[in-house]
């Protein structure tokens, strides 16, 4: 009786643990790159505090109006900022008031000007 010896695979041992191996390589890869990985995560902190910086801009920004909205109310009007706003909007002036005029600059002579004179 003739037995058939085979040799042994070397790829059939690395089978069983490959398979695993492979599944926590492929959770490893999207926990650091997918949408709720590492790298996601740290772009949402740079936006954050982008926008931390725009709010508190934007928050001083609505405190100046808001107190020059409140001095141009009714019960505390404030005569200068109403006489601002008034000449502002109309364009108008008092007769004791400067006016300065700014006129256009000529342009300054170039290198061509200053030797083509005759």
């Amino acid at each position: 009786m003739a037995t058939r010896q085979r040799r042994k695979s070397i790829l059939a041992p690395l089978a069983l643990p490959l398979v695993p191996i492979l599944f926590c390589a492929y959770f490893a890869w999207h926990a650091w790159h997918g949408s709720f990985g590492v790298e996601a995560r740290r772009q949402f902190d740079v936006d954050a505090d982008r926008l931390r910086v725009q709010l508190a801009e934007l928050e001083k920004e609505k405190a100046t109006i808001e107190r020059r909205v409140q001095l141009l109310r009714p019960q505390k009007l404030d005569p200068d900022m109403l006489d601002e706003r008034g000449r502002e909007i109309l364009g108008f002036a008092q007769p004791n008031d400067v006016a300065i005029y700014v006129q256009a600059q000529a342009p300054a002579p170039g290198p061509n000007r200053l030797n083509n004179k005759k």
